[in-house]
């Protein structure tokens, strides 16, 4: 059900929705071995302008919906992103990007007098080969942005994806981590959108790193989104663990919609069968219809591990 007395969305399992990934482009200037395209195979244009984000995240304020990450693709290929991080930030508690690196040198100055709150920058090795293997493309400008966007200020957790290729770099991982001050997410490779013989080649249960960074932990939580583990290092670090694959306990915990560049709400990464179209009614200003779709959209959603 919809609850309209608070205006809070509210699905049919009880979760509330808070947030939305909003991806605003499919364009990439790296070819990750195991991108899943935030759930989206299909090619589609980048619809929507800044102002149109602005409008919304206004009217989806009003439903309590004020966290926002944006991703892509790259986000940063598009020459506006720190306009479309301008225009979310008035009507949001929170507004995120996820990024390879690779243009943060240019761009994490403007990004962050625009209002970002927080980047997660994608660093899956330290070793050039085995960064080039897993990303075709070469580490030393990811290395630079994220210098970079350190010394801007911008607050930065890596997300390291956790695969044979690199798990051999957990150790020199954490110890970076505690020495530029920056947070941790280990993420366990999923077979959304990667090759059989890429997951076969590559998959690592995280239960196979989760020993190590315990022996360093002085603290273990549960973050309220998704239900993530996280642990605090004796550094002050704190490293977040994240199986996003058959793991109900994570879908009993998420709060967020998810939007396309096209202008259409998608309720899971893992679900491709029903999308709820916005671009009309954002393109139009309506703010009606745009409330209607996201009531409609929340009671579409689901957990897909049960």
């Amino acid at each position: 059900m919809v609850l309209m007395s608070s205006l809070r969305l509210k699905d049919n399992f009880g979760r509330i929705v808070d947030r939305f990934r909003v991806s605003v482009t499919q364009r990439c200037n790296q070819a990750c071995i195991f991108c899943h395209r935030e759930g989206i195979f299909r090619f589609e244009d980048e619809a929507l302008s800044p102002g149109d984000y602005g409008f919304l995240a206004r009217v989806s304020k009003t439903l309590g919906i004020s966290k926002y990450k944006l991703t892509g693709g790259e986000p940063l290929v598009r020459d506006d992103i720190a306009d479309i991080v301008r225009e979310l930030k008035p009507y949001s508690s929170e507004v995120s990007l996820s990024t390879n690196g690779s243009l943060l040198k240019n761009k994490a100055r403007a990004l962050s007098e625009a209002g970002l709150d927080r980047l997660n920058v994608s660093l899956h090795s330290f070793r050039d080969e085995v960064f080039t293997h897993i990303t075709k493309a070469p580490l030393k400008p990811v290395m630079e942005g994220l210098k970079e966007a350190l010394d801007t200020g911008l607050s930065v957790k890596i997300n390291f994806v956790v695969m044979k290729s690199n798990i051999n770099e957990i150790t020199r991982l954490l110890d970076f981590a505690a020495s530029n001050n920056v947070s941790v997410n280990l993420i366990e490779l999923i077979p959304l959108g990667t090759p059989q013989q890429v997951y076969r080649n590559e998959y690592v249960s995280l239960s196979d790193v989760e020993n190590l960074v315990e022996q360093r932990a002085v603290r273990k939580y549960f973050r309220d989104f998704q239900n993530r583990p996280t642990y605090v290092l004796d550094s002050g670090v704190e490293v977040t663990l994240i199986r996003g694959y058959g793991n109900p306990y994570l879908c009993s915990g998420c709060t967020r919609l998810r939007l396309t560049p096209s202008g259409k709400i998608k309720m899971c990464i893992f679900r491709d069968d029903v999308f709820v179209d916005v671009k009309e009614a954002i393109k139009s200003r309506d703010s009606h219809a745009l409330e209607e779709a996201l009531k409609k959209a929340t009671l579409l959603r689901e957990p897909y591990f049960k």
